[in-house]
């Protein structure tokens, strides 16, 4: 979970950057054409209506960064595909149709497209990444062509300027895009590594119940205004257990009672090996009403049945008061003493924290 939002917090990271790169390099290119003016009317529109519509996407990415992020990166890529690959290829056309010469009607917006095709790359998800190769390879290739079967256009100014901008650039892309991804499949593969060795961390081996520390993370995720009902539950008489059987039926004894446990309630609680064969269970947000009958449920369906290993055996529960799980350690107090007092009342019971007992 926590790898998750990290993630999650990166990539929005990164949005917000190529937004705001889109825009400082449009503004650029306003200023340029505003000082040498163009007499295409393309140039002096399509920065002035990218940086608009750029500017537009960063405030709604802004709104809500969670939930527009995936509409926020589908938009910027078909803002940049539709401003550029379009005009580009008719240009291109154009020109094959001896209507112009290529070198004197292409726009010189070949860097704004370019940097923000290396943006993209560069910050953009994984999945939208063949989208800004492709779009790159739409405008590239067809100009590369153009030019070689030109040779009067290529060898000008404005034709060296082409090659060496499309050239480089493609060697960039066509290096970058692949080298990124084979980074990224060992990042996932490291993630997922990541990811498996917290969870068996927070998880007992044994039983595969949280572990405190797992516990620990759980309540985390909690508000503070979430309630909560501690719940201890210890197998009675388990080290006669095995001592008679020996640990390893003791262990399937503790594998069979986690796994009844997982049975039991079906609201949103949290079941955790606390330590030898004492179990807790907590309850997130439980209805007061039934609360009273909560520890009594886990002790009666614990009990109730016979054991593969050892056959018939008893269970003694504690349950705490309903409070803010910022009291947790209070709570713990409390099912502790209440399950004290079952042990030491003739066991086989759930006994309910109050202020009485001794």
């Amino acid at each position: 979970m926590r790898l998750k939002a990290e993630e999650s917090k990166l990539a929005i990271a990164a949005l917000y950057r190529v937004l705001g790169a889109s825009l400082v390099c449009c503004l650029f290119y306003n200023i340029f054409f505003f000082y040498f003016p163009s007499k295409y009317l393309f140039d002096i529109l399509a920065p002035r209506l990218i940086m608009l519509c750029c500017l537009a996407l960063l405030i709604y990415f802004y709104i809500n960064p969670q939930a527009h992020f995936k509409n926020t990166v589908r938009a910027f890529l078909a803002l940049v595909i539709v401003s550029f690959v379009p005009p580009s290829l008719y240009f291109i056309v154009m020109a094959w149709q001896g209507k112009w010469l290529l070198i004197e009607r292409l726009p010189p917006t070949s860097g704004i497209t370019l940097s923000l095709l290396i943006l993209g790359l560069m910050m953009l998800p994984r999945r939208q990444k063949k989208y800004v190769v492709l779009s790159w390879s739409v405008i590239a290739i067809p100009t590369f062509h153009y030019l070689i079967y030109h040779p009067a256009e290529l060898h000008t100014e404005r034709g060296y300027e082409l090659v060496s901008l499309f050239g480089p650039a493609c060697l960039i892309l066509y290096v970058i895009y692949p080298y990124q991804s084979g980074i990224r499949h060992h990042m996932d593969e490291m993630t997922f590594s990541l990811r498996r060795s917290e969870a068996e961390a927070d998880r007992d081996f044994l039983t595969d119940v949280y572990n405190r520390r797992g516990l620990k993370h759980w309540l985390d995720q909690l508000t503070k205004n979430d309630q909560i009902c501690v719940i201890l539950i210890d197998v009675d008489h388990f080290k006669s257990i095995n001592d008679r059987y020996g640990h390893t039926t003791g262990d399937k004894v503790l594998i069979e009672v986690a796994s009844r446990m997982r049975s039991i309630y079906f609201e949103k609680h949290a079941i955790a090996r606390w330590g030898g064969e004492e179990f807790t269970v907590i309850l997130a947000n439980p209805k007061k009403q039934s609360a009273a009958n909560i520890g009594s449920m886990f002790q009666i369906a614990m009990s109730n049945l016979p054991y593969k290993t050892v056959g018939k055996l008893t269970v003694s529960v504690g349950q705490s008061e309903i409070q803010s799980c910022e009291h947790f350690i209070d709570l713990i107090e409390q099912a502790d003493k209440a399950l004290y007092y079952a042990k030491n009342n003739g066991r086989n019971q759930a006994i309910i924290y109050n202020n009485t007992l001794s």
